[in-house]
C-alpha cells in the first residue's frame, strides 16, 4: 500500500483530546448458534480488514502542530483478533469491551467468544477514527470479507482510499440558507443536572443493558407513527422523563440534553466513505414541566428536534472544530482542556443520548450465518454520567449505559433505565423487556 501516513481530521483532533475525561471506544455485540463461525476464518478477514480501511491497521500519533496515522509496519505480528472459551459469556463479553484500543494499534479488536449454549462475535473500535454509524460499517465489511473468503480464500480487498470527510468537506455541501441557519447551532452547552457521584476517576468502567423485546418495540413504533414521531423521538422523550424523575431537576429552566447526529446525511458520497467519525452532539435545551403527559413532553421533543434539524444538526460547531484544530495539536489541546476543567468544576452532568439506530441483519451474514442477537456500546464519560446508547436488531431494542463504579453507584444506572423501561411500558402497553 503505497500511503502509510493520513492525516487526522479536525473532529478526530478533538475527539482524541476530549479522552482526558471520557473513555472513548464503541463496541458492537452479536449472537450467534455454537460453533457456526470458523475461527481460523474470521482471524483472516480481521487481519484483511486492516488493509481494507487502512487507518485501521495506523497507529494515531500526534506533534506539536498535527495529529495523524501512520500505517503499522508489523500487523502480522500485531493480533487484531482472539477467541477463547468462557463459562459467563455476558462478563467476557463486558470484559472484552472494557479494555482500551491503544493509540499504537491496531484501532479496532475482535473477539469470538465460545460460551456453554451459544457463540458471541465482539468488535471494539477507538472512538477517534469511528463514530457509532461507522461501528456498524465494520461489521458490515468484517462479514462481507469473511464470507467473500469462505468461496476464495485468495480474496484480498480494495484499499479503501475515498477521502475522509472533514468538517470543511460538510460545510461545502450545505446551501446559503443552511449555512446561515448552521451557525446557530452550538455544540457545547452547560451541564445542568446534578448526578449523585463519588468522583471522577474513571475507573471501574462496565456497562448495564435492558432489552426492549419486539412485540413492545412494535406497539411503539405504531405509536409514533400515530404522532408522527420517530422511535428516536420517542426514547428522547422516555430519557428526558425518566432522568427528571429520578434527579428532580429545577424547574423553569432549559436543562442540557445532549443528542448526537450523524453529518454524513450532507455528503454524497456517504456509502462509500472510509470507516471515520462524522457526528457532532449539541443540547435540545428542554424545561421540565410537571404533570405533563408523555405525548405533551413528545411535542416538546420534537419541536426541539426541529429546530435542530434546521440548524443542520450542528454542522456549524464540526466545522468550527476543524478550525479550532487548525490551531495545531498542542494549542487545541490547552483550549479544550480549560474548557473540560470549566464543566467539571460546575459538579453538574447531563444526559447524552445517542441513537445508533438498526443494525441490517442482510448486511450481517458471515457466510451463510445470521446473527441471532446484537447491540451497540458506546462511549461513557469519566465521573457521574447518563449516557445511554441506543440499538435495534431484529425488533430488539437495547438501551447501553456506559458507567465507572467507582464514580458512581450502580443503582442510579438500575434506576434511570427501569424509569426509561417504565416510560415505554406506559406508551406501548404490557411490560415486555429483559434487563442484563
Amino acid at each position: 500500500m503505497a500511503q502509510q501516513r493520513f492525516a487526522a481530521t479536525g473532529a478526530e483532533t478533538a475527539i482524541s483530546i476530549t479522552r482526558a475525561v471520557t473513555h472513548h471506544r464503541l463496541g458492537l455485540r452479536l449472537g450467534f448458534d455454537s460453533g457456526a463461525l470458523d475461527v481460523a476464518l474470521m482471524s483472516k478477514a480481521v487481519r484483511l480488514s486492516l488493509d481494507a480501511e487502512p487507518v485501521l491497521g495506523c497507529a494515531f500519533r500526534t506533534d506539536e502542530r498535527h495529529a495523524y496515522w501512520e500505517r503499522l509496519r508489523d500487523l502480522d505480528e500485531r493480533s487484531a483478533f482472539s477467541w477463547r472459551e468462557c463459562v459467563d459469556i455476558d462478563a467476557a463479553m463486558i470484559d472484552f469491551q472494557v479494555g482500551e484500543v491503544p493509540d499504537a494499534g491496531p484501532q479496532v479488536a475482535v473477539v469470538l467468544l465460545a460460551g456453554t449454549d451459544h457463540d458471541e462475535l465482539g468488535v471494539k473500535i477507538s472512538h477517534v477514527v469511528a463514530d457509532g454509524q461507522a461501528v456498524k460499517q465494520y461489521a458490515y465489511l468484517l462479514a462481507d470479507i469473511y464470507s467473500r473468503l469462505a468461496v476464495d480464500a485468495s480474496y484480498a480487498p480494495r484499499p479503501n482510499l475515498a477521502r475522509r470527510p472533514t468538517g470543511r468537506r460538510v460545510w461545502e455541501h450545505l446551501s446559503s440558507e443552511q449555512r446561515r441557519n448552521a451557525k446557530r447551532a452550538k455544540s457545547w452547552a452547560k451541564p445542568t443536572w446534578t448526578v449523585p457521584g463519588k468522583g471522577s476517576s474513571g475507573g471501574g468502567l462496565t456497562y448495564r443493558t435492558v432489552f426492549v423485546e419486539p412485540r413492545t418495540f412494535r406497539e411503539l413504533r405504531a405509536f409514533g407513527r400515530a404522532h408522527d414521531a420517530t422511535i428516536n423521538d420517542l426514547m428522547l422523550t422516555a430519557v428526558f422523563r425518566a432522568c427528571v424523575a429520578r434527579f428532580d431537576p429545577p424547574t423553569g429552566v432549559p436543562l442540557s440534553l445532549m443528542c448526537t447526529a450523524d453529518l454524513r446525511r450532507f455528503l454524497p458520497d456517504r456509502e462509500t466513505l472510509p470507516i471515520s467519525n462524522v457526528s457532532i452532539s449539541g443540547s435540545l435545551d428542554i424545561a421540565r414541566v410537571d404533570g405533563e403527559s408523555f405525548a405533551r413532553t413528545l411535542v416538546r421533543v420534537r419541536e426541539r428536534m426541529a429546530v435542530w434539524s434546521k440548524q443542520c444538526y450542528g454542522a456549524g460547531p464540526f466545522m468550527s472544530a476543524e478550525r479550532l484544530a487548525g490551531l495545531g495539536y498542542r494549542p487545541t489541546e490547552k483550549l479544550l482542556g480549560l474548557t473540560f476543567r470549566l464543566a467539571g468544576g460546575s459538579g453538574k452532568t447531563y444526559p447524552w443520548f445517542t441513537n445508533i439506530g438498526v443494525l441490517d441483519e442482510s448486511r450481517l451474514a458471515f457466510g451463510e450465518c445470521y446473527p441471532s442477537a446484537g447491540q451497540v456500546y458506546g462511549p461513557s464519560a469519566k465521573g457521574p454520567a447518563i449516557v445511554p446508547v441506543i440499538s435495534t436488531y431484529r425488533d430488539t431494542l437495547a438501551i447501553c449505559m456506559g458507567f465507572c463504579r467507582d464514580d458512581m453507584d450502580e443503582a442510579v444506572i438500575g434506576d434511570v433505565l427501569s424509569l426509561t423501561i417504565g416510560e415505554l411500558d406506559n406508551v406501548g402497553g404490557v411490560s415486555n423487556k429483559r434487563i442484563e
